[in-house]
């Protein structure tokens, strides 16, 4: 049920008040502590937390169980306390200029975090939600949470774990929901917002950001895509079964609802495989996935989108020999809507290396390129979207490449299946966590 006018009042003045009791006393060492082991007591099998939200989360989120379970993993494990003490350190030059005056820059300083920080969550992968929350504590701020429909489980889940470490400190955050045509409700929240940290896509990006006041700090992240580079010299007999496994997790996990999931691989001629063999390992590796990681139920539309991509390369490969692909099933009965919503992976490998935006659940191109050189041409039209992209092998020439994506705006290169394990410290949409919401009191 949606939250009123009143409950997100209520819920400004008690994090307000909470956040102006707690942090008198609570040392910026003392939140990273709290963090770090609400964190490491998700890993637990048996963490009730970690329990609720595998049993609660696949009917709203859309995932499989076992994908439920990878993705707390995924968030989890990046949330220690030197991550954070190291994400701290590099943004603001010394986590306790957060705590008191500090040495810096030839005077002494201090860093102030946003009073009240309202965070617009999507629900396609959990972590960039639950990374939020944490920024939140870790510049002292009070937190109003909106979840997405599609995840209403992680952020309040997370919330209660930390009660568990912290009670205090969980009073600084409240988790509400309300859906995203309750305008009055947005403005409520916003009404005296000195930060919003927003995910969605472009289109409520947008909306927010023209809601929120205009003295608010806005962080704002929207639709991007990622893509992965594969050299030739990678392209050997011991290495290709690892790298197609490394490959098919980037592709499958989350069903590649994230920004960092890639929709093309770009695979080097002249190795000793070819980019059909990969593609081939690929798909291999991709059914090996959905065994261990089953992919998630379809909605109707988009076991239609996955139906039509599939047919119009099955009919282009029988006459085209630039044009094969590789279906594979879920483990779905068939009586779930029969084959369409039993789609479970898709690799089409195509000559045209221009590049293609997939349909998503785990549906990904393979396209052969002469040099790697080439490939900045191909992506360039994309460019104001492009997240992440993985390479192997990460060596002198992949340097290069990544110098020329970054002129081309990419914000990350990371080997293959690193695409979804970026570090706590990673500057997503390539800008600082937490540097763009303090203001700074200098002594001297």
């Amino acid at each position: 049920m949606s939250a009123t006018v009143e409950q997100i009042q209520e819920a400004l003045n008690r994090t307000s008040e909470a956040c102006d009791r707690v942090f008198q006393r609570c040392s910026t060492d003392t939140i990273i502590g709290a963090l770090a082991q609400t964190a490491r007591s998700w890993l637990e099998p048996s963490n009730p937390w970690r329990q609720h939200a595998i049993k609660q989360a696949p009917s709203a989120s859309g995932f499989s169980s076992a994908m439920v379970r990878e993705a707390v993993d995924l968030t989890f494990e990046a949330i220690t306390e030197e991550a954070l003490g190291e994400s701290l350190d590099r943004e603001l030059g010394d986590r306790h200029v957060l705590d008191e005056f500090c040495p810096r820059g030839g005077m002494r300083t201090q860093a102030i975090g946003p009073r009240l920080i309202v965070h617009f969550l999507a629900g396609n992968v959990p972590a960039p939600g639950i990374v939020s929350i944490c920024c939140g504590l870790l510049l002292k701020s009070a937190n109003l949470v909106k979840v997405s429909s599609r995840d209403p489980v992680f952020p309040p889940l997370f919330v209660e774990s930390l009660r568990a470490v912290d009670a205090e400190l969980a009073d600084c955050v409240a988790v509400l929901d309300w859906t995203r045509q309750e305008l009055v409700l947005t403005r409520a929240a916003l009404a005296d917002a000195d930060a919003v940290i927003a995910y969605g896509d472009d289109e409520t990006i947008s909306t927010l950001r023209r809601m929120s006041p205009s003295e608010a700090r806005f962080l704002g992240y929207g639709h991007k895509l990622s893509f992965a580079v594969v050299a030739k010299q990678a392209l050997t007999a011991d290495n290709l079964p690892s790298l197609a496994a490394a490959a098919a997790f980037d592709v499958s996990v989350y069903d590649q609802q994230g920004c960092l999931s890639p929709h093309v691989f770009y695979v080097e001629e002249r190795g000793q495989f070819g980019p059909r063999q990969f593609a081939e390992a690929l798909a291999k590796a991709m059914a090996a996935y959905q065994l261990r990681v089953p992919r998630g139920r379809l909605s109707t539309e988009e076991a239609a989108q996955i139906a039509k991509l599939r047919g119009a390369y099955e009919f282009r490969s029988a006459t085209d020999k630039t044009v094969a692909l590789w279906p594979g099933l879920a483990n779905d009965p068939p009586s779930l809507n029969g084959e369409l919503r039993r789609a479970g992976w898709l690799v089409i490998y195509e000559d045209d290396p221009m590049f293609t935006p997939s349909c998503l659940n785990r549906a990904v191109f393979v396209k052969p390129i002469e040099r790697l050189e080439h490939v900045p041409e191909l992506v360039r039209r994309f460019a104001s979207n492009l997240s992440t992209v993985g390479i192997a092998p990460l060596d002198e020439r992949a340097m290069a490449l990544a110098e020329e994506l970054a002129n081309l705006g990419v914000n990350r290169v990371c080997p293959i299946g690193q695409m979804q394990r970026p570090p706590l410290t990673w500057q997503h949409d390539g800008r600082p966590n937490l540097a763009d919401l303090v203001r700074w009191t200098d002594l001297g």
